[in-house]
């Protein structure tokens, strides 16, 4: 989903006051700077760990927002996911990867909704799973909107009814790598039908949502989040979904305001490294609650 966040309100005002307050730039460069250098000896360290077998063998980085980078994602999932899959070994004996992407969109659409219209360019889809089709990955992109054939994106509504079928359909096998779900509102409905067992999922949660509360909307397989408004009644909280993930036999390893990250379990020897608590992460964006909303608590 695209709309404005609270932080793109703020770069807005910090644009407008800099000529004013220069050192705001200033700051937010050298903020950036430290970041970056603090990330860059992380992963170092790490690496070097990794090769004097210091750490357990197989066991993931406990912090992977230090691996974060954008190519074609909407924020840090590219880095992420190319950390994860170096220390992940194929789903299939093949060696082949797969992946299902389900909700994509060009970050710069030409009219709200409107992707028919768009660049038909496949590097300007904005996705998880672009940067790993082009290492050679295959996959498959659907998305309810209708995309230029260019685009490789499959028009289909998903829901918990059809998901399972469409995914046969196309060719999808039972086990495959990475399973990326962000539909604007029937995520945690969809993802707990799905038969097939990746080894990574990523889903969209809804971070307005406390880390005490465990709800999603409640099922409704004609869900429009634009025509709700886009408020913050959609999808469902990190708690409800991490429960779910539990059930389905997967740890939730990383959180970034927007998507969660989870890993087959018997595929994270170190999970007690990644507790909950400290993974959660708040982003109250998209327009406030009208109130009347009924959540389903889970």
């Amino acid at each position: 989903m695209t709309p404005i966040r609270p932080s793109s309100l703020l770069r807005a005002a910090a644009q407008r006051l800099a000529p004013r307050l220069p050192w705001l730039y200033d700051l937010k460069d050298a903020w950036l700077a430290s970041r970056t250098r603090a990330f860059a000896v992380e992963r170092a360290a790490r690496d070097t760990l990794e090769r004097l077998r210091l750490v357990p063998d197989g066991s993931l980085h406990p912090r992977l927002g230090a691996y974060g980078r954008k190519i074609h994602s909407q924020n840090d999932e590219d880095g992420v996911l190319a950390y994860l899959f170096s220390r992940l070994a194929p789903a299939q004996p093949s060696g082949e990867r797969f992946f299902v992407e389900i909700g994509v969109g060009p970050p710069l659409r030409p009219g709200r909704g409107d992707a028919s219209s768009a660049v038909a360019d496949p590097t300007l889809l904005e996705c998880n799973s672009l940067a790993l089709k082009r290492r050679g990955w295959r996959g498959l992109f659907l998305d309810g909107h209708a995309y230029p054939p260019e685009l490789g994106v499959t028009q289909a509504f998903v829901t918990a009814e059809n998901i399972n079928e469409l995914l046969a359909k196309h060719g999808a096998p039972p086990r495959f790598d990475l399973f990326s779900l962000d539909i604007d509102g029937n995520d945690y409905w969809v993802w707990r039908a799905l038969r097939a067992e990746p080894t990574v999922v990523v889903v969209e949660y809804n971070a307005s949502l406390g880390p005490r509360e465990s709800k999603t909307i409640p099922y409704d397989p004609s869900f429009d989040w634009s025509a709700n408004g886009c408020t913050q009644f959609y999808g469902a909280s990190l708690l409800a979904l991490t429960r779910l993930g539990a059930e389905k036999g997967y740890t939730l390893v990383y959180a970034n305001g927007v998507n969660a990250f989870f890993v087959r379990s018997e595929r994270v020897p170190n999970r007690d490294q990644f507790r909950f608590e400290r993974l959660y992460r708040h982003n109250p964006a998209h327009a406030p609650l009208r109130g009347d909303e009924r959540w389903h608590e889970v």
